[in-house]
């Protein structure tokens, strides 16, 4: 506890590891969320400017009794006596300290979506999200339903703030489909080429599962509306009693 009550301790906060010229030699601590643990920091790291004033807290002190929290900081207390716009870069430019990554969701129904951190911190603050539409850490998933209702995603994605939940392929990758028909040349369905003039919703799920169609549709039910018949009728668009060659590789 000597190195660290001599001033040699850098801090984690949850949500990020701190980084910097120091990052690679910092040490893991156990901190709560929001709280700031102590890092023993390297040898040569020269702390006087600092030890003045700063409040330490030892590893071994329960989470209760943590008193560091961001607040604090925003009244001039740990890195807040520096970092306040004037002196050093103020405490609002979260990602000079603590590191953010891009998040891979895995949709069963429609593919893995990334979210990019750096992508949106180019229009957007840390603060337009945290915490009052995601906590530090994991969060509960929620569904399109609920983001249509402003939840989440749905918060800024509205059609107004940003570009709307209907605009799925912005999230969501979508890719061709290949279907092996015998007897009559099999077909690649394009989703780029229908998505120039259609919507995700004007087939799913009504007509299509987000988890693709698995069975196997004859001309005759689609003749009669089914499957791609539903718009291939001669009004939507070509009719599927004709043009056969438009779909089969012959």
């Amino acid at each position: 506890m000597d190195n660290i009550h001599s001033g040699d301790a850098l801090w984690q906060l949850h949500p990020g590891l701190l980084h910097g010229t120091q990052r690679q030699n910092l040490q893991h601590g156990k901190g709560r969320q929001g709280c700031l643990q102590p890092l023993i920091a390297p040898e040569k790291e020269k702390c006087k400017n600092c030890q003045r004033g700063l409040q330490i807290v030892p590893q071994q002190q329960s989470e209760r009794e943590c008193p560091l929290y961001h607040a604090d900081m925003d009244k001039g207390k740990s890195c807040g006596m520096c970092h306040n716009g004037a002196k050093a870069f103020a405490l609002s430019g979260c990602t000079s300290c603590h590191k953010v990554r891009q998040i891979t969701y895995n949709v069963k129904e429609t593919g893995p979506t990334t979210f990019s951190h750096s992508a949106h911190l180019k229009t957007m603050q840390c603060s337009s999200c945290h915490n009052t539409i995601f906590k530090p850490g994991p969060n509960k998933r929620v569904n399109m339903a609920e983001m249509e209702k402003g939840k989440s995603c749905g918060a800024c994605h509205d059609g107004k703030k940003s570009f709307a939940l209907s605009k799925c392929t912005r999230c969501h990758p979508v890719k061709d489909r290949s279907y092996k028909i015998a007897g009559a040349g099999n077909v690649e369905f394009s989703h780029a080429f229908h998505l120039e003039a259609y919507g995700c919703k004007d087939c799913h799920a009504h007509l299509y599962s987000h988890r693709g169609h698995k069975k196997a549709v004859t001309m005759a039910e689609m003749e009669k509306g089914k499957s791609c018949g539903a718009c291939h009728d001669s009004k939507t668009a070509f009719t599927v009693k004709e043009n056969c060659d438009r779909c089969h590789k012959v």
